[in-house]
């Protein structure tokens, strides 16, 4: 009764990745995607109302769009970091025919520079050419 027990739960426990696998389906595979064409934006030449949303945002994380015309700005934030040093490198910039992927890594201070000790807000601004799909920022 007891290996009938144990079966039944390890197959209940398979049953249960199988089906949790098949929930991911419907967001396409990386293989199921485009690379999309990027521009890392200059902090200095946003548009006035994106800087300002930026600044008024930086202490959290920031996972926002921003539709100016033909551009579509992707920007993501790290929130406030307690020395300066970091950076943020785009992993992802893709889209399949429903969504427009974007995902970023904060790469931390080398440890070789003499940090400021002042806190940092590291973000990133990409910019594409506007669509007509959902944005997944990650």
């Amino acid at each position: 009764m007891k290996k009938c027990r144990i079966l039944l739960f390890l197959f209940i426990m398979m049953l249960s990745g199988v089906l949790a696998g098949c929930g991911a389906a419907g967001q396409g595979t990386a293989g199921d995607r485009k690379e999309v064409d990027y521009t890392v934006a200059d902090a200095r030449k946003l548009p006035e109302e994106l800087a300002r949303l930026i600044e008024e945002n930086k202490k959290e994380e920031i996972r926002m769009t921003y539709t100016d015309g033909a551009d579509m700005y992707l920007i993501r934030g790290y929130g406030e970091q307690e020395t300066g040093g970091y950076s943020i490198e785009v992993a992802e910039c893709s889209e399949d025919g429903e969504t427009v992927y974007f995902d970023t890594r904060l790469l931390g201070p080398s440890g070789q520079e003499k940090l400021p000790k002042e806190p940092s807000y590291p973000f990133l601004v990409v910019k594409i050419e506007t669509r007509e799909k959902d944005v997944l920022i990650q």
